[in-house]
């Protein structure tokens, strides 16, 4: 297969968004802060396929790295310090990146088992860092799942020219 075709097809899903001509890229890492370097990098990249200037991709970058750090922390008050995973969905699109951020409960940990009980002082984030990431992307939408616990995020980057 030769690199003009790679470069064109979707990184880890093999689909296409059939109406938009986008792609989307799946990355999941454990829910551990010396990971959020993989998941910046990844953004950086799709963001200079979807064609970002290196400030707009400093601005996704600050974003990427305080969401991560939100789902770390969300997933090490449900299941314990390096028991979850981050999951992010990129999609990205001409002109434009859509990016997802998810605490995801370990697989191998049955989920009841390492729950903890949460208390509502513990899961505010309306914090500082939330209204930061305001600060560096578009859109954001965020979301904790009562039953779970399980953080999802979602922030989307526009091309602006």
């Amino acid at each position: 297969m030769s690199e003009s075709r790679l470069r064109h097809r979707p990184a880890t899903t093999g689909h296409a968004a059939a109406t938009t001509g986008g792609y989307i890229t799946e990355l999941k890492l454990p829910a551990v802060g010396d990971y959020i370097i993989v998941a910046k990098r990844a953004a950086a990249s799709l963001g200079l396929v979807v064609g970002f200037s290196l400030q707009e991709i400093d601005d996704l970058n600050i974003a990427i790295s305080q969401a991560c750090e939100s789902a770390c922390a969300a997933a090490a008050q449900q299941w314990g310090t390096g028991n979850g995973q981050l999951k992010l969905i990129f999609k990205s699109q001409p002109r434009r990146l859509e990016v997802e951020v998810r605490s995801v409960p370990p697989r191998a940990v049955e989920q009841q088992a390492v729950r903890r009980a949460r208390r509502e002082a513990d899961l505010d984030y309306e914090t500082i860092g939330l209204n930061m990431m305001r600060l560096f992307v578009d859109e954001l939408r965020y979301q904790v799942d009562d039953q779970t616990g399980s953080l999802r995020m979602r922030m989307v980057k526009y091309l602006i020219e």
